[in-house]
């Protein structure tokens, strides 16, 4: 079983995935439609979007280990149960375009020290 204190991260970096699909995908111009990514600040974003499925697998081996599979298993529908969550519920459209953009620019620490605590401390 998880750590309790770890359990709020791992919905979290789900979110956060879903908020950069929906960069990657452009859906995110729905809700904010004036808003200005510089190129610096998506390279982030990508690199972060790319890295959190690497950080997630590592993650739920590092946690499950060879005797609890299941935390592994709780780590992959924790994550899910978040990236769902923000997905269906339309999180985007209760971020501010400054909170957004802030939010692409820190994803990509965000979610490797989400990934490190959650392996430490799982």
């Amino acid at each position: 079983m998880l750590n309790p204190l770890v359990i709020p991260l791992v919905p979290i970096v789900g979110a956060v995935t879903a908020n950069l699909t929906e960069l990657i995908r452009g859906e995110s111009k729905a809700w904010h439609p004036n808003m200005d990514i510089g190129m610096k600040t998506f390279t982030f974003a990508i690199a972060a979007y790319v890295l959190v499925w690497f950080a997630l697998l590592v993650t739920a081996i590092s946690v499950g280990g060879n005797n609890h599979l299941s935390s592994g298993f709780e780590v992959i529908g924790l994550f899910l149960f978040g990236l769902g969550l923000y997905t269906f519920g339309k999180g985007t459209r209760f971020v501010s375009s400054q909170l957004q953009l802030w939010l692409y620019r820190l994803a990509l620490p965000g979610l490797l020290l989400s990934c490190g605590l959650i392996s430490y401390f799982g």
